[in-house]
C-alpha cells in the first residue's frame, strides 16, 4: 500500500520562498511511477501519465479545505477527476476506459491504494493500532457506495462538504464491496446472521439509513438494490460468500489395517460395495477376504453354509488326507463363495418374474416371449427296470429304490450307475443313509493317513424298507481310487422284522431307526443294537410317512390325522387334524411340520401349539412327496399331477413350477442348495441343476 501525505487545512494561499510557486504545491501529490489496476481489472490514468509541463499537473495539490468550490470556476476549467489521487485535470488529458469486465471475487485482486490511517481513523472506530477498518462510517446518507474521496472537514465537524470531485467508480467498487465481503466472512452467510464468527469486528454507523441490529449486524434482506452503475453487481446474492470450509480426514485409512477391517466388518453388503468406490485404500480394505467371510457368515441364518472338508475332494483325488491338510478359513476365497451363493439363490427365485411355469419336457416348443426365469439344467437318468419309488442323495451320489427290488447308486456328477445291490424280496419303498460318509471327519487324527489307510474302504450306514414287511440294514462302503470316483459296495448287516405290512417310510438319526407301515404301527429301533425300543399305536389307517426330530416323532396316516409322539415315554403329545382326506407325506424339522395330502393341499403346522400356520394350494392331484429347508424357507413338492413346485415356506407363495419333468406320477422328490431330484412311475430319475457354471462344491 501507499500512503497519502498528510494535508493541513489552510485559510489562505501562500507562496514558497524558494520555488516561487504557491506554498501548497510543496505538498503536491507524489507522482506514481507505474500504472495501477482497479478491482475490476481495467487500467486507469494516473498522475504519472500527465505531461511534465502541464500547468494543471499540480493543480490538485491545493489542500482540500482551501479548494474553491465555486461552481462557475469549476465549469471554466472543465476539470476531470483522475483515479488514484486527489486531483482534477483538464478533460483533454483524460482517456475514457472501456467497460469493466465481470467482477472477480478472488480476494487477491483487491487493492486498497493510498490508505491514510491518520485521515480515515478520524472517522472510523479503531483500537489504536493504525490498522485499516472495513467500515461504512463515512458513506453519504442514502448511498451504499462512496461518491468520492472524503475531505478533511468531514473529520472536523462530521458533516461532509459537497465535493467537486466526480465519483470514482473504481474506488466505489473497491470500498463498496470489501465491507460486504468482510461481513460475509464474519457472518458465514446471510441466512445464518445469528451465528457470528468470533474474532471479526462489526461495522456500523448510526448516521446512515442502513438497518443495523444491536450487535452490529446488517439486515441484508432490507438493503436497497444497487443502482446499476458500470461494474457494479445487480444481484445482491452474488455479493454473499459462504466461507464454511470443506475439511475432513480419512480416518479409516489412517487406522491400522486390523482396526479398519474390524470397522468394515459391521457393514452390510451394500455398504461394502459402496466402500469399493471411495478410494484405492478403501477398495483394498473392502476386498479383504475376512470382510467377505463375515458377510457370508451373516447369511448362515438363510442356510448359507460351507464344508471345508470338501475342498480336498474338489481340488484332487488325493489319497492322503488329514486335518492338517484342510484349508484354514481364510484360505478359502470368500468373495467368490459369496457371489456364487448369491447367484445360486437368484436362480432359484422367480427372476426376472416373466413366468412361474417352465415346460422341461423333451418335445417342449420354444416360446418367443418376454425373458423368463433362469431355467435349470435337466438331466434324466435311466437304469431301473420299473417304477422308482424313493431316493436320497448327498454331494456326490444318488441312491434310489425301485419296484424292481433293487437299490442303485448313481454318480451325481455324471449320472453313471456306480453300484447295484439287492436284498429285498419285494419293492423297495423307502430308504435312508448317512450322507457324505466317505468325507474325512475333522475329529480324526492330526497325522496324515498313510497310503494303506487311504486305500481302506470307508463305511457308511444305509437302511431300506420294502413291501416284504422288512427293514434291511446295510453297511455301504466307498473304496477310494486315485483320480476317480470311489467304487461303491454294500452288504446286508441285519434285517429288522416286526411289521405285518409293507414298510412305507423310514427315518434315522444317530440313535434311532424309525419305521412305519401299512399295519398302522410305528416302530422305534436302537441304531447300535438294532433292538426294538418301542411300538407306537394310535392310527386307524396305514401310516404313510413319519418325521423324526430329537425325542419326538410325528406320523401321518391315511386316516387323515397326524400325531406327535414322545419317544422316551411312548405317549401321544398332540393330534393334528385339518386335511380333508388321507395324508401321503410329511416332513418334520425344528418346530415346523409340513404335510401333503390326497386333498391336493400342503399345510404348515407349528409343532409346539398344533396350529396350522398356512395352507398351500396349487396341485391338482395327490401331493405324494415334499421336502423343505427351514433356514432358506424353500419348500419343494411333487405330485401325481406330474409337476414339481417350489414354494416360499414363510409366505406360502408359489415361486417356481416345473412341468414336463416326468410323464407319470411323481413318487419322491428331494432337494439341496444346488438341485432338485425326483423319481417317478416312468422309471426315470430327473435332476434339475441350478448350479451350472458355478463352483458350489463347498456348499452344504
Amino acid at each position: 500500500m501507499y500512503d497519502f501525505p498528510a494535508y493541513e487545512a489552510r485559510s489562505s494561499t501562500a507562496y514558497d520562498e524558494d520555488t516561487g510557486r504557491p506554498a501548497h504545491e510543496s505538498h503536491a501529490t507524489p507522482r506514481f511511477s507505474y500504472l495501477l489496476t482497479s478491482v475490476l481489472g481495467s487500467p486507469f490514468l494516473t498522475t504519472s501519465d500527465l505531461p511534465e509541463d502541464a500547468d494543471t499537473a499540480y493543480a490538485p495539490s491545493i489542500p482540500m479545505d482551501a479548494m474553491d468550490t465555486d461552481e462557475g470556476a469549476d465549469n471554466e476549467l472543465d476539470m476531470e477527476t483522475v483515479d488514484g489521487a486527489f486531483s482534477s485535470v483538464p478533460r483533454s488529458y483524460t482517456v475514457t476506459r472501456p467497460p469493466s469486465p465481470t467482477p472477480s471475487f478472488r480476494t487477491e485482486t483487491f487493492s486498497v491504494v493510498n490508505w491514510n490511517p491518520e485521515l480515515y481513523n478520524l472517522v472510523l472506530p479503531h483500537d489504536g493500532d493504525g490498522a485499516p477498518r472495513c467500515s461504512m462510517g463515512f458513506f453519504p446518507s442514502g448511498r451504499r457506495t462512496v461518491s468520492g474521496y472524503p475531505n478533511a472537514q468531514w473529520a472536523q465537524n462530521g458533516t461532509p462538504y459537497p465535493s467537486p470531485l466526480k465519483p470514482s467508480r473504481s474506488l466505489t467498487i473497491g470500498i463498496g464491496i470489501l465491507p460486504r465481503i468482510w461481513d460475509a466472512l464474519r457472518e458465514g452467510s446471510p441466512a445464518k446472521k445469528g451465528r457470528r464468527r468470533p474474532g471479526l469486528p462489526s461495522w456500523h454507523d448510526a448516521g446512515t439509513d442502513l438497518e443495523y441490529h444491536s450487535d452490529g449486524l446488517i439486515d441484508y434482506a432490507n438493503l436497497q438494490p444497487l443502482d446499476g452503475e458500470e461494474g457494479e453487481l445487480i444481484d445482491d446474492e452474488a455479493c454473499f460468500i459462504d466461507v464454511r470450509a470443506v475439511t475432513g480426514m480419512d480416518i479409516v485409512s489412517l487406522l491400522p489395517p486390523e482396526l479398519a477391517l474390524e470397522l468394515l466388518s459391521y457393514l452390510d453388503v451394500a455398504s461394502i460395495l459402496a466402500c469399493l468406490r471411495v478410494s484405492k485404500r478403501w477398495n483394498r480394505l473392502a476386498r479383504d477376504n475376512s470382510i467377505w467371510r463375515t458377510l457370508f457368515s451373516h447369511k448362515e441364518k438363510d442356510g448359507w453354509r460351507v464344508d471345508p472338508r470338501r475342498a480336498n475332494r474338489r481340488n484332487s483325488m488325493s489319497l492322503s488326507v488329514s486335518r492338517a491338510h484342510l484349508p484354514a478359513p481364510l484360505e478359502l476365497n470368500w468373495y467368490d463363495l459369496y457371489c456364487n451363493r448369491l447367484e445360486l439363490d437368484r436362480r432359484w427365485s422367480n427372476y426376472p418374474s416373466a413366468g412361474l411355469s417352465a415346460d422341461l419336457s423333451d418335445d417342449a416348443i420354444a416360446e418367443k416371449e418376454a425373458p423368463k426365469a433362469w431355467e435349470p439344467h435337466v438331466t434324466r437318468i435311466s437304469g431301473h427296470g420299473d417304477s422308482v419309488y424313493c431316493l436320497e442323495f448327498d454331494s456326490s451320489r444318488i441312491i434310489t429304490g425301485s419296484r424292481d427290488r433293487t437299490i442303485k447308486v448313481w454318480s451325481l456328477k455324471t449320472g453313471k450307475c456306480l453300484a447295484t445291490f439287492a436284498g429285498h424280496r419285494g419293492s423297495v419303498l423307502c430308504l435312508k443313509f448317512d450322507r457324505d460318509w466317505d468325507i474325512v471327519d475333522d475329529a480324526r487324527s492330526d497325522d496324515a493317513m498313510d497310503v494303506d489307510d487311504a486305500l481302506a474302504p470307508r463305511r457308511g450306514f444305509l437302511v431300506s424298507g420294502s413291501s416284504d414287511w422288512s427293514v434291511c440294514v446295510w453297511d455301504i462302503y466307498a473304496h477310494p481310487r486315485q483320480g476317480q470316483e470311489p467304487a461303491i459296495t454294500a452288504e446286508a448287516k441285519a434285517v429288522l422284522r416286526g411289521h405285518t405290512g409293507g414298510v412305507l417310510d423310514l427315518r434315522i438319526d444317530s440313535r434311532s431307526i424309525v419305521s412305519c407301515s401299512k399295519d398302522a404301527l410305528i416302530r422305534v429301533w436302537d441304531r447300535e443294537t438294532l433292538q426294538l425300543r418301542c411300538t407306537l399305536r394310535g392310527h386307524e389307517g396305514p401310516v404313510n410317512a413319519v418325521g423324526l426330530q430329537g425325542n419326538r416323532i410325528v406320523s401321518a396316516s391315511g386316516d387323515g390325522k397326524m400325531i406327535l409322539w414322545d419317544i422316551a415315554s411312548g405317549e401321544r403329545l398332540r393330534t393334528f387334524e385339518g386335511h380333508d382326506r388321507g395324508l401321503a407325506c410329511i416332513e418334520f424339522k425344528e418346530d415346523l411340520i409340513v404335510s401333503g395330502s390326497n386333498d391336493c393341499k400342503i399345510k404348515v403346522w407349528d409343532a409346539n401349539t398344533g396350529t396350522c400356520m398356512r395352507t398351500l394350494v396349487g396341485h391338482d392331484f395327490l401331493v405324494r412327496a415334499l421336502a423343505f429347508d427351514p433356514r432358506s424357507g424353500r419348500l419343494v413338492s411333487g405330485s401325481y399331477d406330474k409337476t414339481v413346485k417350489v414354494w416360499d415356506l414363510h409366505s406360502g407363495k408359489l415361486l417356481r413350477e416345473f412341468r414336463g419333468c416326468h410323464v407319470s406320477h411323481i413318487f419322491d422328490v428331494k432337494f439341496d442348495h444346488n438341485r432338485i431330484v425326483s423319481t417317478s412311475h416312468d422309471r426315470k430319475i430327473v435332476v434339475l441343476d441350478f448350479s451350472a457354471g458355478l463352483d458350489t462344491s463347498l456348499f452344504v
